[in-house]
């Protein structure tokens, strides 16, 4: 699964599990939203990042990505997909 659309389904999807759980409103992302914007504390943000790893089996902030050069939710996606798209071709 490293098509754009897939991981961007699988990125806005848990975006909104995590607002969900933590009492927020849901959003219809455009993808220039910035994460902290939405109401994403660093608690957040790690539970996010760990539930994308397990959804989509990488973590792009273990060798190629710092957290905090990743500002909005298009950013996060194109985090995810180069990362698959590396991991698929090494």
């Amino acid at each position: 699964m490293n098509s754009r659309d897939d991981i961007t389904a699988v990125v806005h999807d848990t975006l909104n599990e995590i607002l969900k759980d933590a009492e927020f409103d849901p959003v219809s992302f455009t993808g220039a939203e910035r994460i902290t914007d939405i109401g994403f504390t660093s608690l957040l943000l790690a539970r996010l990042i760990i539930q994308l790893e397990a959804a989509l089996g990488a973590d792009p902030f273990e060798e190629r990505y710092v957290v905090s050069d990743i500002r909005t939710v298009d950013e996060l996606i194109d985090a995810y997909r180069q990362t698959l798209q590396a991991s698929a071709v090494g």
